[in-house]
């Protein structure tokens, strides 16, 4: 399953036992980031507040809209609702952001998997705060990612990922939580066998794709990858 996710305020999202949620973060290019949600062809869309103005912009319908709906378009509402869309909304000030309460209904869904758009972008400490919520994702037993119309971030915890794209596209692998053990890195213009990879160090920022795959094995750890598209 994969899913969309919004964080905060103002995101969007689509579950396939697959999800995708849309958030309120800067979403740069609507045409491929369009392509990226119906080429996935999620089981089902849920939008966060105001992501869903990002979906409205896509010309997409959710099957959910999440939070307190002081971000969404208040057009959009009435329109949604003769779309059928169901709604479910909480009140301004409460315990969990609209991101999580998102991540809460696509667990209900069975989702396995939950891609999150419009993370990023806008405020820091919201991008931040995004990327660090894939970890608790990834514990709660869903595959998170983070799509836009530039790059894809995902996480590698103690597996061997062959990574898909485009000779040219850029890697970088950063540590989470802890220093990662037993990092590997193949058909990639640095290459690393079994190395100790520190917690936050830069050393693995902009490594380069080689052919139009790579493979990467963590044998003890949570690794962050980064693939910057090249475009």
């Amino acid at each position: 399953m994969k899913l969309l996710n919004h964080l905060e305020k103002m995101q969007v999202s689509k579950v396939m036992k697959s999800e995708s949620l849309a958030l309120n973060g800067i979403v740069n290019d609507y045409n491929k980031t369009k392509e990226i949600i119906e080429k996935e062809n999620y089981d089902y869309i849920i939008g966060a507040d105001g992501g869903c103005n990002h979906l409205n912009a896509m010309g997409i319908v959710p099957n959910y809209i999440i939070g307190d709906l002081d971000s969404i378009n208040k057009s959009l509402i009435e329109y949604y609702e003769s779309k059928n869309v169901t709604f479910k909304k909480f009140p301004t000030h409460k315990d969990q952001t609209d991101s999580e309460i998102c991540v809460h209904l696509a667990k209900t869904l069975n989702a396995t998997k939950i891609d999150f758009i419009g993370a990023l972008g806008g405020r820091i400490d919201h991008a931040l705060a995004n990327i660090g919520f894939m970890y608790y994702v990834f514990e709660m037993g869903i595959e998170p990612r983070i799509l836009t119309s530039e790059e894809e971030i995902f996480i590698i915890h103690n597996d061997t990922k062959i990574i898909k794209g485009k000779k040219g596209d850029t890697i970088s692998i950063l540590a989470l939580k802890k220093d990662v053990l037993g990092v590997t890195l193949k058909k990639l213009e640095y290459p690393l066998n079994n190395a100790r990879v520190s917690y936050l160090s830069p050393l693995g920022i902009s490594n380069v794709m080689l052919e139009d795959e790579c493979e990467i094995t963590v044998e003890d750890g949570y690794l962050l990858v980064i693939r910057n598209l090249n475009i």
